[in-house]
């Protein structure tokens, strides 16, 4: 096992198996091509290409220090969310880059799947409830939907 980084306090390792595991709050993301919900922050575009839509598109939201400290492709990589309050869990696709310093959040049909509140205004958890598992460089399969390995670009 290895850190790969600290962010908000949590310990973002890499394990034995390649897999990369972390525990933290969920905010809600609603960028993308589907409606915002009142989010004044949010984008039209998703890092994952062609643009996901957040009601629809379970995906998480990673700080730039997991794409840049894994061997692995990351964008469009199958990953895994467990709310360890209620034991909802999901499978998620890695669909955006975030901020350096944040750390936990998904998208809103994420956030529905497992038992939290999906409005990006006041929705999600601020309790560092939520285990995030992703495997870089295996393509995410979420609900029947494949999605594909996204290499981040020089530039």
């Amino acid at each position: 096992m290895r850190v790969i980084a600290n962010i908000e306090g949590e310990d973002i390792t890499e394990q034995d198996d390649g897999s990369v595991m972390w525990r933290a709050k969920m905010a809600v993301d609603s960028d993308g091509v589907g409606p915002h919900h009142g989010d004044k922050t949010a984008q039209d575009q998703t890092t994952y290409k062609p643009d996901l839509n957040a009601d629809i598109d379970k995906y998480i939201v990673v700080p730039p220090a997991i794409r840049d400290g894994v061997q692995g492709t990351v964008i469009g990589c199958q990953g895994h969310c467990r709310n360890t309050q209620n034991g909802n869990e999901t499978d998620v696709v890695v669909g955006d880059i975030g901020p350096h310093k944040k750390l936990g959040e998904a998208s809103c049909a994420t956030n529905a799947a497992l038992g939290l509140d999906p409005s990006p205004v006041d929705g999600g958890t601020d309790d560092h409830i939520i285990e995030y598992q992703i495997w870089p460089g295996q393509p995410a399969v979420v609900d029947g939907k494949q999605y594909t390995l996204q290499p981040k670009h020089a530039g």
